[in-house]
């Protein structure tokens, strides 16, 4: 006879029930915006009451606040976990490029922006004031200078080079998330991004 399954903790079902209000919140950001991210169409879309989402997160605001962290949480290890499964040396100059754009082209970072202009033309909500919102471009020169050591140690500007890289790719991440998609646009940032990577080779390579 078989078994009955096993009923979830309390534990896991409030777990399950957050991530779900999660995942709804950032799918809300990409589609509606912020404005049109009310806690009525999270709830709606997760699936849960409005309760629930009062008893895990009280306010409209705790909530974005959790998936500011979540998002760039993932945006974060995108970018490492696929480092780390690349040899060491100068084939990870280009991965880099390719790793970072793929972090700056995802979903969780249209929602980041959603809140990054909320932040900036409203009184300032508390979860813009959280490390990960005032520190992206710092954050990710440390993460390359943990990543590339060896060209960190050797390069005089490597931070520089980094910063480039980065918000260079945040403005073509801004400009798909925001403006019309077209075959041309798309072929514009992969020769933009071939020739980052063309800079970035030579200018760590070529110091020694």
């Amino acid at each position: 006879m078989p078994q009955a399954p096993a009923r979830r903790t309390q534990a896991e079902r409030s777990a399950s029930t957050k991530a779900k209000l999660v995942e709804a919140t950032i799918d809300c950001l990409v589609e509606r915006g912020y404005a049109g991210t009310t806690t009525l169409a999270v709830c709606e879309r997760a699936g849960v009451s409005h309760g629930s989402l009062l008893h895990h997160f009280g306010r409209r605001e705790t909530l974005m606040e959790a998936v500011l962290g979540i998002a760039y949480e993932r945006l974060q290890s995108r970018v490492v976990s696929g480092f780390q499964a690349l040899p060491a040396g100068e084939p990870r100059v280009s991965a880099m490029v390719d790793l970072m754009w793929s972090a700056f082209g995802a979903r969780e970072f249209k929602a980041v922006l959603e809140l990054w202009l909320t932040a900036a033309n409203t009184p300032r909500p508390a979860w813009a004031e959280r490390p990960e919102a005032r520190a992206l471009d710092a954050g990710q020169v440390e993460l390359a200078e943990a990543l590339f050591p060896d060209f960190a140690e050797r390069v005089p500007d490597f931070p520089v080079y980094v910063s480039l890289l980065v918000q260079t790719l945040q403005g073509m991440g801004l400009a798909q998330a925001t403006l019309p998609e077209s075959s041309e646009a798309a072929l514009r940032r992969g020769q933009v991004r071939a020739l980052l990577s063309r800079i970035l080779r030579e200018a760590f390579t070529g110091a020694r």
